[in-house]
């Protein structure tokens, strides 16, 4: 997860060209514009505001949505929490790139640049939101794809790593290990006594 979370660096974001850079320089200059949809009182944050959790939640909600009994959706489980506890582990430089994404992917001005939306992401419907995934998924702009990937890769690495989405996809878990060894003790190998062996 953290390499995952390594590709959205500011040096990295940067690198992907000069489209990269004015994208970002946009959506910074228009956060006034339009008011980020908020959830509350979020938990406690290290790395993340009020504003870049929205954000984040909002995206988590989309990419592994709840799906009934046995299938919670990403904000059952505080899929975004857990990645700004994830994110308290990463470099400050990888923490920059991460929130510079969350506000740009946000910004209704960096929405308009590309003709899809005038409002933050946010604001629209389940369905707009999947929208513009799509579009960030499938972009010509390896600035977009880049965000995309990185975004959604983190939010589904932190969702399937919970038990709690095993029963989803049918996942018993890992094997347990003690089980194991009884069930296959015939079949092990003394490794003491092997040792001993060559020892004498």
């Amino acid at each position: 997860m953290q390499d995952v979370a390594a590709r959205l660096s500011r040096r990295s974001l940067l690198k992907t060209g000069l489209v990269g850079a004015l994208v970002v320089g946009l959506g910074s200059a228009g956060l006034a514009l339009e008011q980020t949809v908020t959830r509350g009182t979020p938990p406690p944050l290290g790395v993340l505001d009020a504003t870049e959790y929205a954000v984040l939640a909002a995206i988590a909600d989309r990419v592994c949505p709840a799906l009934g009994p046995g299938a919670p959706g990403a904000a059952a489980l505080g899929v975004a929490a857990s990645i700004d506890g994830l994110l308290q582990r990463l470099d400050g430089e990888t923490q920059k790139g991460v929130k510079i994404a969350l506000r740009t992917f946000e910004n209704a001005l960096t929405g308009a640049l590309f003709g899809e939306r005038v409002v933050p992401f946010t604001r629209l419907s389940a369905d707009d939101q999947d929208r513009v995934l799509a579009r960030w998924r499938g972009s010509r702009l390896g600035f977009r794809r880049t965000v995309y990937r990185a975004l959604s890769a983190l939010v589904s690495a932190v969702y399937w790593g919970d038990p709690r989405t095993w029963e989803r996809i049918g996942y018993a878990g890992p094997p347990d290990v003690a089980a194991l060894r009884e069930t296959y003790r015939d079949n092990l190998v003394d490794l003491e006594a092997l040792r001993a062996t060559k020892g004498s």
